[in-house]
């Protein structure tokens, strides 16, 4: 994933955190909130209707409480008079108005065209209004009577308003009807509606209303669609019965148009968002992300010498070309490192590979000088001194003629001696002449490393493990079992720089016989296997090489093929397994080592292409030296 590509996530990411913050809070806050404010508004509204009611009747009360304290209702207790339509009584507005004495008879009684029984409504027998056995009882109720709903009140009457002696009782009502509700809510402004409830006959709506309100909570919330609110709230009598049901219908369109506008507002932050976001794109591309990836495309081509290597120039002053001046001095630091690196590396190559050419040359030169002393030691063997005395003795006439006889056997006998001598001599300098171009072709290794590439012989495995084993020194040889399957001879050619893999096998065959000397074990033996085998769809032949000796430990079984790795205590370092490695892949092949351990022998392994490749076989990085 790009640089930009990244930044476009996070920016995306925040975007989309942000526009979820926005709507949980919309929705988990803002809605809620509104929905409480628009309840808490309804409720506010509906106690207002409520309490214009209660302060209706409060007023009456109080006005009526002035009136009977003032001495002027005292007058008609001493002059009973049964019609008190005066001014005063008119300016009550009361339905109905009656006075009493102290034994609760009424002296005095106005009614507006109402057929009201006062006594029978004040004073029924199952729930009376006006209890008789308070004088002068003060009052202030709702009572529902023969299907109207009353606003009732009652005031003790005294002679003067200093007096406390009670002289009698006023009792007033007003009728609560449809036209004093209508002005009520003209007064208040609200839309409200009523109904009129009787206890014995709730049904319907009303009835779930009136059930679901009570002392701790006296309003009921219904939602009317998404326009209106309904909040409900009861009136109760003298008796505690419900008598009047409120319901106030609270505009819902405020909270809506409020979320709709809301919403827009979010959609328009989110576009906004966006537009800002891709301009935030537009510049970290142009400021950042541009000139990071070509600082990018100059670190790749500093990997590659044959690109260009000009400096990279970025004309800024802030930490992006801070970092490309580093860069370009870090670059020209590299270059010359790499100069000298270069030359260091050509000097120890050489140096790896001269080490190597010796260390060969000296496992071959080593049967070439075993082969010299065999020779010697056939010369010194002819009895040249025995030949000249015989000769000597034959050239005397007077020699006896048994002794001539037995002179000459001798002299046939040793002369045959020295043909059987001879003909070995010569085919031992033969075989010290194959030798010797064998160090001559490992010398030309020498002189055409790093010119030009070995080349590919097609050859018999066979061929190539005699000619190793021929060139092992004769007490490595004469000291274990060799053992070669004999399958080898069936094996098809394979394309190999003849040279090269003898070194190989060689090095192996060496240290196979080194480990058994060190192991030192009852029975020494060195097995070889082969076969071809299909490694990712291509034959390869597997090469085995397994000995009894001295073995590899686990922890170090992955290290025997680095540089300077040896398992030998004294002597050259390995070099000759690294060596091997790297030829070994040179000729896209494998080579890898089995142990079980310390004392439970070794085995390597080599997996080299029976098919000829191009470049299958490339030019060593130095021949073998010391190893195991």
């Amino acid at each position: 994933m790009s640089l930009r590509e990244r930044i476009l996530i996070v920016l995306l990411a925040m975007l989309c955190c942000y526009a979820g913050l926005e709507f949980f809070v919309l929705k988990k806050v803002v809605v809620p909130e509104l929905s409480r404010q628009e309840q808490q508004q309804a409720i506010e509204n509906l106690y207002r209707c409520k309490n214009a009611i209660q302060t209706s009747l409060s007023e009456l009360h109080r006005n009526l409480s002035s009136w009977s304290k003032s001495g002027q209702l005292y007058a008609k207790l001493t002059h009973p008079s049964p019609d008190l339509n005066d001014a005063f009584v008119s300016s009550l507005n009361m339905d109905f108005l009656a006075v009493y004495n102290n034994t609760w008879k009424r002296v005095g009684e106005k009614t507006d065209g109402t057929d009201l029984d006062i006594d029978t409504f004040l004073f029924a027998a199952e729930n009376p209004l006006i209890n008789k056995n308070i004088p002068g009882s003060s009052r202030k109720a709702l009572a529902c009577h023969q299907g109207r709903l009353w606003l009732v009140i009652s005031a003790p009457v005294t002679k003067s308003p200093l007096s406390r002696t009670v002289e009698g009782t006023v009792v007033a009502g007003r009728i609560l009807n449809t036209k004093r509700l209508e002005a009520l809510r003209n007064q208040l402004q609200l839309s409200f509606e009523w109904d009129l409830l009787k206890p014995q006959q709730l049904i319907g709506q009303n009835k779930e209303i009136v059930s679901r309100i009570s002392d701790t909570d006296p309003f009921d919330l219904i939602p009317l669609g998404k326009e209106l609110l309904q909040a409900s709230a009861v009136l109760y009598d003298y008796q505690k019965q419900p008598v009047l049901l409120i319901k106030y219908f609270q505009d819902r369109s405020i909270t809506r148009q409020s979320l709709q506008v809301m919403m827009m507002t979010l959609c328009g932050k989110i576009v906004a968002g966006v537009v800002v976001l891709l301009l935030l794109t537009w510049l970290l591309q142009c400021i950042v992300v541009n000139p990071i990836i070509k600082l990018i495309k100059y670190v790749v081509n500093v990997e590659h010498p044959s690109r260009s290597k000009d400096i990279l120039a970025l004309s800024r002053k802030d930490e992006i070309g801070t970092l490309a001046n580093e860069f370009n001095e870090m670059c020209l630091r590299l270059q010359n490192a790499q100069v000298k690196l270069m030359e260091k590396s050509y000097l120890s190559g050489v140096t790896e590979m001269s080490s190597g050419i010796l260390h060969n040359v000296r496992n071959a030169l080593s049967p070439i000088t075993t082969r010299i002393e065999r020779i010697k030691d056939q010369f010194k063997s002819i009895p040249l001194k025995n030949l000249e005395q015989a000769q000597t003795e034959l050239q005397q006439n007077a020699l006896d003629h048994e002794r001539r006889k037995d002179l000459m056997r001798f002299v046939d006998l040793t002369f045959q001696d020295v043909l059987t001598n001879l003909n070995e001599m010569v085919s031992g300098l033969d075989d010290l002449a194959d030798q010797v171009f064998q160090i001559e072709d490992m010398l030309n290794l020498q002189r055409t490393f790093g010119k030009e590439d070995k080349p590919v012989q097609f050859i018999e495995p066979s061929k190539l493990l005699n000619n190793a084993l021929d060139i092992i020194p004769e007490s490595f040889r004469n000291g274990c079992r060799i053992s070669i399957d004999s399958g080898i001879k069936k094996l098809p050619v394979i394309p190999v720089e003849p040279t090269t893999f003898i070194q190989i096998l060689q090095n192996l065959l060496i240290n196979a016989a080194e480990s058994l000397e060190r192991e030192n074990p009852i029975y020494r033996k060195i097995h070889i296997h082969t076969k071809i085998e299909t490694i990712d769809d291509k034959p390869m032949l597997h090469w085995t090489i397994q000995d009894n000796g001295a073995g590899v430990p686990a922890e170090k079984i992955q290290q025997i093929f680095e540089r300077g790795a040896s398992s030998k205590r004294k002597g050259l370092t390995g070099i000759g397994l690294h060596w091997c490695a790297n030829t070994v892949t040179a000729m896209k092949g494998r080579i890898w080592a089995e142990s079980n351990g310390l004392h439970q022998g070794a085995a390597f392994h080599i997996l080299i292409p029976v098919t000829a490749e191009e470049g299958l076989v490339e030019t060593a990085k130095g021949p073998a030296n010391e190893s195991e």
